[in-house]
């Protein structure tokens, strides 16, 4: 892990070398985000998360209003699923990933007011993807049972693990894109991300993922 951030730390500081002139901004924002599962017999399956990000992006002039938007933000969802019945079950999902947006960005001034949209690729690198599950029958509760979704390892409250077979796979890669508008240093920012790859390690399932982000930013 440390490697993967020295590497970032290493690429922010050669872009701020690249261009004197490239504008910094930083933001925050929620995230709701989609999980959509197909199984072999081509059972759908959907699953609704919410969270934050946090970061900052390099705007670096190419000619005109176009420019290139390399940039680093954390995310963090969560998500929480019950089912009901005999046998009762709380599961809750939580995730903490580095994502290193590349974007072709393209900005036009409309009175006083700067107008803006952008495109690109997105490359994710989970950190943390766990889940914490309770099971309960009549006058029993199995207790908080949580699972390392990568490495499948499963943990019980008094510290006792077991390895099992991870499920989910920390890499991702996102195309995405969005509009926003500035006005003096502050912005708002609308975008949407796709999943291109299969974000599961379960054989013959397919997890891919959409994201609506609405958030709020300052530019330097």
């Amino acid at each position: 892990m440390k490697k993967i951030f020295a590497v970032l730390a290493g690429a922010a500081l050669m872009l701020t070398a690249t261009d004197a002139f490239a504008q910094i901004s930083v933001g925050a924002g929620w995230i709701n985000s989609t999980e959509r599962a197909t199984y072999k017999d081509n059972t759908p399956e959907k699953a609704n998360l919410n969270g934050f990000y946090a970061g900052g992006q390099f705007n670096i002039p190419i000619v005109g209003g176009l420019s290139v938007a390399p940039g680093l933000y954390a995310s963090m969802l969560f998500g929480k699923e019950t089912a009901s019945g005999l046998v009762s079950t709380e599961t809750k999902y939580s995730e903490l990933a580095i994502n290193v947006p590349v974007n072709v960005a393209y900005t036009f001034t409309v009175g006083d007011f700067k107008v803006f949209g952008y495109a690109g690729p997105i490359f994710q690198y989970g950190l943390m993807s766990k889940s914490v599950g309770k099971l309960s029958v009549p006058g029993l509760s199995t207790g908080d049972i949580t699972t390392d979704l990568y490495t499948g390892k499963i943990s019980d409250k008094d510290g006792n693990s077991v390895n099992g077979d991870p499920s989910r796979a920390p890499f991702n890669v996102y195309i995405g894109g969005g509009a926003g508008i500035q006005a003096g240093n502050f912005q708002v920012i609308l975008g949407y991300d796709h999943s291109l790859t299969n974000i599961t390690k379960v054989a013959d399932t397919k997890l891919s993922r959409s994201e609506i982000k609405i958030g709020v930013g300052y530019a330097f």
